[in-house]
């Protein structure tokens, strides 16, 4: 019988880009607190999202079946290579502390049905995942994998506000980086990055399977992190980490480690590279939506500006319900 300790469990940073989620890694201390070590943290996942990113301007049912061989691959690829990070973590008496992007994790059939209002049944099939006979999917999984790898987590989701989030990874889009050798197909995030949809269904996936009587699922929102070093304090207990370890100031990033990343990790981690503590004035406070709108079109163009307000007005609903049920100290 495997005794289920705070120690003993896997836990999972469920995230969007830009929602200050280096920071919080940061500040965890990971490489202190007997964590596994990922590549920054995790991100599993991203052989699958590249795969997706690759094809996301054409419906999936003009994808041809080497691309269709692609998607499938890319999620083989990261669900193999995140099972062996467990095995690896349970032998060496590690623990399993893994960052990932809620939108790396999604179904390229659910991601299409968004964008285009239906999708190739063919991209439902699940990756196959050793030690699990059976893989099933319930309505709220809206993921690549199966609900049998959903529910051996417990998972937090960081949010972050559209306001603050969407804008800088519009401005992250516009730089036509490479990662891994690939670019964007469009200098402008894809629909299906601007949504908290899916954020909010994993969500209730876990609430629904963990019960009305659990602090399980965690959420944590951005300006707490940034804010409240109690709250992260607090946090780290509920993850079976070292809240005496946990730290808010360091040494900025040397040059030379810079220098061995390449241009797209440079450009998304270049504000923590060259922090060395919590800059608070990454605060989101008491946004005003139509002031900053009218930022928005001054920077990025009357079109593009009005499609930002789009996204963000369009996530608010979900990004206040979630919130609504975020740590707090009390």
């Amino acid at each position: 019988m495997t005794v289920d300790t705070p120690e003993k469990r896997r836990y999972w940073l469920l995230t969007m880009p830009r929602t200050a989620s280096n920071l919080l890694v940061r500040i965890l201390n990971l490489d202190e607190q007997n964590v596994r070590p990922a590549h920054h943290g995790g991100y599993f996942f991203f052989p699958s999202m590249l795969a997706r990113m690759g094809v996301y301007q054409t419906p999936s049912e003009n994808w041809t079946p080497e691309e269709i061989d692609g998607v499938r691959q890319g999620t083989q690829e990261s669900l193999d290579a995140l099972l062996a990070h467990f095995d690896a973590a349970e032998a060496d008496g590690q623990k399993v502390f893994v960052k990932e992007h809620i939108s790396f994790l999604n179904s390229p059939y659910y991601e299409m049905e968004y964008m285009y209002g239906k999708a190739d049944e063919r991209l439902l099939e699940l990756p196959q995942a050793r030690g699990i006979p059976e893989s099933t999917r319930s309505p709220l999984n809206l993921t690549c994998v199966s609900d049998e790898i959903l529910k051996s987590w417990y998972p937090t989701i960081l949010l972050r506000h559209p306001a603050m989030m969407f804008p800088s990874l519009f401005r992250t889009a516009q730089l036509d980086m490479k990662v891994a050798g690939r670019g964007r197909s469009q200098l402008e995030p894809f629909e299906v990055e601007a949504t908290l949809k899916f954020a909010r269904t994993m969500y209730e996936f876990h609430a629904e399977r963990f019960g009305k009587d659990s602090q399980w699922p965690v959420i944590l929102d951005a300006d707490d992190v940034i804010s409240s070093p109690e709250l992260v304090m607090k946090y780290a207990k509920i993850v079976g980490l070292d809240p005496e370890k946990i730290r808010f100031s360091w040494d900025k990033l040397s040059e030379e480690k810079i220098s061995k990343m390449d241009t797209g990790e440079q450009v998304m981690l270049s504000s923590i590279n060259a922090s060395t503590g919590v800059d608070k004035s990454k605060l989101a406070g008491n946004v005003d939506i139509a002031a900053e709108v009218a930022k928005w079109k001054e920077e990025f163009g009357e079109e593009k500006g009005s499609k930002l307000e789009r996204w963000v007005r369009g996530a608010m609903p979900d990004y206040e319900y979630l919130r609504s049920k975020r740590l707090t100290l009390d």
